[in-house]
């Protein structure tokens, strides 16, 4: 990429390759996707809990369960967009244009305080989250259904997942800088906290929303014609045919089972407020630097994720590694903080290289896994003449939903066993702080942030190991399938000329 300028507006384009520039937008609008999404997914939690003052358990259930309906509303959005009628080349792409100014209002609203009573309150996020989130199912089905139409060719398929997941990687790092936002907004401009997270929720909410209105500029380039209408319950059974979303779907579900707090539980501590190397630094902050320093080595090597899956032998061979690396590296990264060393500034850095040697693979498991999946529609359209995009990706939604559905009950009882408790007059980084001298909470914050992935990466790695990825198998797909739509094509216009 000798001109990085030249590279990402060239406007070079054929029946397999995807135009740069409109790889940019697809990333763009992936990144904005995800800003709105990690804003509303990490801090809806802690804003009812510690702002609204809305007791753990209760926070667990509202989130948990309006999290499980998010899940389980996903997998019928992607059969009704699968059924539907559409012209060639816009099955998926309208649905994002139209979807996502709505998304970004129904953000704001979820962070505004309306100063009612505690079961009114309770009540009307319920029905705000019902809301958003079926219309949030249909945008991110689009968002990343576009990925396997991107291309018939499954190499050019896995260059633009890598570039969309960049994207979206972005997307979240960008979302991961509200903690820092806040306590500047709380500390130096003299906003309540209930203020900032309203501002995070219009600038990253919001606005997110609307950048993720770029990604309506990439086409559908698979030469696909629906046959004939699909039922809903047709694309539900199709499911049956792809074992390579079953495996990954069955994977990423029990990788998810984690008894980690959000960051906020951790850093927020009195104890956490920093001394490092001489530097005064805020548990906001630190947060923020905890989750950027790390990352960067990973998403630097994002840009090579294609040829180190290549050299590895194969994007299951990716996803393995990630997992025995993470699950190594988090006990080592353990030991040196444990008994409150990794208060000690020489000791964070070193948990920071064994996170950053993890990282690099962890971050490319979103690659791997829309590559392969994007393959396995190929293999669904061989076996059954039919293409199933919505169902497919609504499913990995539904398995990320689920599974954190899962993670945010677990976390509502997580801080009830650790007896933290809500005390009136206080709210934000102010009421985790306070926790301090909370006995259980304190001493347990370290084990539950570094120890409480593991368990999730050994069932990953388990289920995992049954995946097949077979490169030569995937070419003998695509030669049968270019075979085909080429005879269908000849059909057509034979047909349209008698």
């Amino acid at each position: 990429m000798k001109n990085p300028v030249k590279f990402f507006f060239s406007r070079e384009e054929s029946d397999v390759k995807v135009a740069n520039n409109r790889l940019l937008s697809y990333a763009a609008g992936l990144t904005g996707q995800n800003i709105s999404y990690n804003f509303i997914s990490s801090r809806l939690f802690v804003f009812l809990n510690t702002v609204l003052n809305i007791p753990a358990e209760k926070t667990g259930l509202i989130t948990g369960v309006s999290t499980l309906w998010d899940a389980i509303n996903d997998p019928l959005v992607g059969t009704l967009i699968d059924a539907r009628k559409f012209k060639p080349g816009n099955k998926l792409r309208p649905l994002i244009l139209y979807t996502s100014p709505i998304i970004g209002v129904l953000t704001a609203l979820m962070f505004f305080d309306f100063h009612l009573s505690v079961t009114a309150t309770i009540g009307l996020i319920m029905v705000l989250y019902l809301i958003y989130d079926i219309i949030y199912s249909v945008q991110d089905v689009a968002m990343w259904g576009l990925l396997p139409l991107s291309s018939p060719h499954s190499e050019e398929r896995a260059r633009v997942s890598q570039w969309v997941s960049i994207g979206a990687g972005l997307g979240g790092a960008i979302g991961g800088l509200f903690p820092s936002v806040r306590s500047i907004l709380v500390s130096k401009a003299g906003f309540s906290e209930q203020s900032a997270y309203f501002f995070g929720a219009v600038c990253f909410g919001f606005g997110g929303m609307m950048l993720s209105m770029l990604a309506y500029r990439m086409r559908e380039k698979v030469n696909y014609v629906q046959e004939k209408k699909i039922s809903v319950l047709d694309s539900l059974k199709s499911l049956r045919h792809n074992k390579t979303l079953i495996i990954i779907c069955l994977a990423r579900f029990l990788g998810g089972i984690s008894f980690m707090l959000p960051w906020e539980y951790f850093f927020e501590t009195e104890e956490v407020s920093y001394n490092f190397f001489g530097m005064s630094i805020s548990g906001g902050t630190m947060q923020v630097i905890y989750g950027l320093i790390p990352g960067i080595p990973s998403a630097l090597m994002m840009f090579f994720a294609t040829r180190f899956a290549e050299k590895l032998g194969g994007m299951k061979r990716l996803l393995v590694l990630a997992e025995v690396l993470q699950i190594v590296c988090r006990l080592i990264a353990f030991t040196i903080g444990a008994n409150n060393r990794f208060l000690n500034p020489a000791c964070l850095v070193a948990i920071w290289f064994f996170i950053a040697i993890y990282n690099i693979p962890v971050s490319m498991k979103d690659i791997a896994h829309r590559s392969l999946l994007s393959d396995s529609i190929d293999e669904v359209e061989l076996k059954t003449g039919e293409r199933t995009e919505g169902i497919a990706f609504s499913m990995q939604n539904f398995i990320s939903k689920l599974s954190a559905a899962v993670s945010k009950l677990i976390q509502g009882y997580v801080l009830k066993f650790l007896r933290f408790e809500n005390i009136k007059g206080l709210d934000g980084a102010a009421l985790v702080r306070a926790q301090s001298k909370n006995s259980p909470f304190f001493k347990y914050r370290w084990h539950q942030f570094m120890l409480g992935p593991i368990i999730g990466s050994l069932l990953y790695l388990i289920t995992i190991l049954f995946l097949n990825d077979n490169r030569e198998h995937m070419a003998e797909v695509e030669r049968l399938l270019k075979e085909r739509r080429k005879e269908l094509e000849q059909a057509e216009t034979a047909a349209a000329y008698e």
